[in-house]
């Protein structure tokens, strides 16, 4: 792929920051990462790059990361040129229909034979696992359960107006009854988007009412699917 297309791509993509597929904009340490990382691979710091591309943007839903681990992948661009690997990101990176990385994928795809394309498929078969929307979510909204059941012992109910809660990094402090208002929120959106991604048409989306384990056996069936 020529640079002249990456960058057709890439002014597309960024408008597509993802902050674990929050419906609010990306955080600040997501959009400090994003311009980090781009200021890195303009100054040809590429395994750096690649670096935070792979393991700090792919896994929380950015897809133009993923689709830039797959495009360094396939260029040997700061990691060792792998053309398969990178088709099974390419795909991962198209799997919201944008047509940009649609467009990349199906033209990779098209210039592999039959034995390389399975193997695209096993290597893409465990990317979803990690790395799709619907895995993404579901990390997400674990680590929220967590999150709660560390401040309260008892999920999302237990927010009381009694307890501090202050942030780290910035040092805001809120009450507990705000600080968990807006985790429930932010709970219930990512499980409503889990919900319309996945098609689960019956499935929980009130954080107080939400069995984990159902929620993952949902997931990754829907996950083991993908044809």
């Amino acid at each position: 792929m020529c640079f002249a297309a990456l960058l057709l791509v890439s002014d597309f993509a960024w408008s597509q920051r993802s902050s674990e597929l929050s419906a609010d904009l990306p955080d600040t340490r997501t959009m400090a990462m994003q311009d980090k990382v781009a200021r890195l691979f303009d100054a040809g710091d590429f395994e750096r790059a690649f670096f935070i591309y792979r393991n700090e943007l792919a896994p929380i839903g950015d897809k133009y990361a993923q689709y830039m681990v797959g495009y360094m992948l396939l260029t040997g661009t700061g990691v060792q040129k792998d053309p398969i690997a990178a088709s099974a990101w390419y795909r991962l990176a198209a799997e919201r229909g944008t047509p940009e990385f649609i467009a990349v994928r199906d033209r990779q795809l098209r210039n592999m034979n039959e034995d390389a394309i399975r193997r695209s498929d096993a290597e893409y078969y465990q990317l979803r696992f990690k790395f799709c929307d619907l895995a993404v979510l579901l990390s997400s909204v674990k680590r929220n359960f967590k999150e709660a059941e560390a401040k309260t012992g008892s999920r999302i109910q237990g927010g009381s107006s009694a307890l501090t809660v202050v942030e780290q990094g910035g040092g805001r402090v809120r009450s507990g009854s705000e600080y968990y208002g807006e985790l429930r929120a932010q709970m219930e959106d990512r499980l409503k988007l889990m919900q319309e991604i996945g098609g689960f048409e019956d499935m929980e989306t009130d954080p107080e009412q939400v069995n984990l384990k159902e929620l993952e056996r949902l997931v990754m069936e829907k996950i083991e699917s993908f044809d």
